[in-house]
């Protein structure tokens, strides 16, 4: 190397869970070395290192000694005492970059490392990680919420692109609002699609059925929501002002499954508020359905 070639970041990986082993897959693909990955599980940590490279290990301050950036991808609960546990092994983290990867946590789960000089980020993907090979797919074009100080900024620019990403940056007091958007876009759906599954089974559809017959309209309404936004996208009785077929939803919903029933009644509350936005329902409707929808038998 040259002196005037930049020096070549090494990457460590701590937790080589499903975050931790798409991105050590990624990083890799993309140019970047990832010099070791830590977990407590052997086939884990050697599955994500022969993806990337890396060399594995079974401990974290080994990871974090050759490293300049320290990807820590372990369970939420485990970040702060994965930093502790760091900070106090007597290595010198001047300048080495620290980012985790949660969502909702704020940077002060790694004071422990910024107390040893270290720089401290959350770098967290706007994406599903069902699997290792649908990770794969999605992680590059995800927008990735990332909170920082300013000067790390165009670091974080370049890290992100290199993943093929967008930045957005957020900011500590926003993370968990952020994150929770995040569930609602995701998690409640996947929730919401239990709840029809298990009609469909009474029904006798199997899940391969279910799939099969439902999935279309899901993805054809999730396309519709991208392409026009939620409140062009919506249709069916609510959109209609429908009040009759709410009310026949309701009622064989309560004798199907009472918490059923109140999942579509909750939701339903709120999707007033994008048939409002909709403007195809005139208000004295809205309010009909807002009864019939805040009413709740006996039980």
């Amino acid at each position: 190397m040259t002196g005037g070639e930049p020096r070549v970041e090494r990457i460590c990986i701590i937790g080589a869970g499903k975050v931790g082993t798409a991105m050590a897959d990624l990083l890799s693909s993309r140019g970047r070395t990832v010099s070791a990955v830590a977990d407590p599980d052997r086939r884990a940590r050697e599955r994500a290192a022969a993806l990337s490279g890396a060399a594995p290990t079974e401990s974290a301050v080994e990871a974090v000694g050759n490293a300049d950036v320290v990807l820590i991808t372990t369970p939420d609960g485990a970040i702060a005492e994965t930093c502790r546990l760091i900070a106090g092994a007597g290595l010198d983290l001047t300048g080495k970059k620290f980012v985790h990867m949660s969502g909702a946590l704020s940077l002060e789960v790694l004071d422990a490392v910024e107390q040893k000089g270290a720089r401290v980020l959350s770098i967290h993907p706007l994406q599903t990680f069902a699997d290792l090979e649908g990770a794969r797919g999605t992680l590059p074009g995800s927008t990735f919420g990332v909170t920082c100080d300013a000067d790390l900024q165009e670091w974080a620019d370049g890290f992100v692109a290199d993943l093929g990403g967008a930045l957005k940056l957020v900011s500590e007091a926003d993370r968990v609002l952020y994150h929770a958007a995040a569930v609602l876009t995701s998690n409640l759906i996947t929730m919401v699609k239990y709840g029809a599954l298990r009609i469909a089974r009474d029904l006798g559809f199997s899940d391969e059925e279910y799939s099969r017959a439902f999935m279309p309209l899901a993805r054809a309404t999730v396309e519709n929501v991208a392409r026009l936004g939620p409140a062009d996208a919506l249709t069916g009785p609510l959109a209609r002002g429908d009040a009759s077929t709410v009310q026949a939803h309701l009622k064989a919903l309560e004798d199907f499954d009472p918490e059923l029933s109140a999942l579509y009644r909750a939701v339903c509350l709120w999707g007033l508020k994008v048939v409002a936005e909709k403007g195809e329902v005139s208000d004295e409707t809205i309010e009909r359905m807002r009864q019939l929808l805040e009413h709740r038998p006996k039980p």
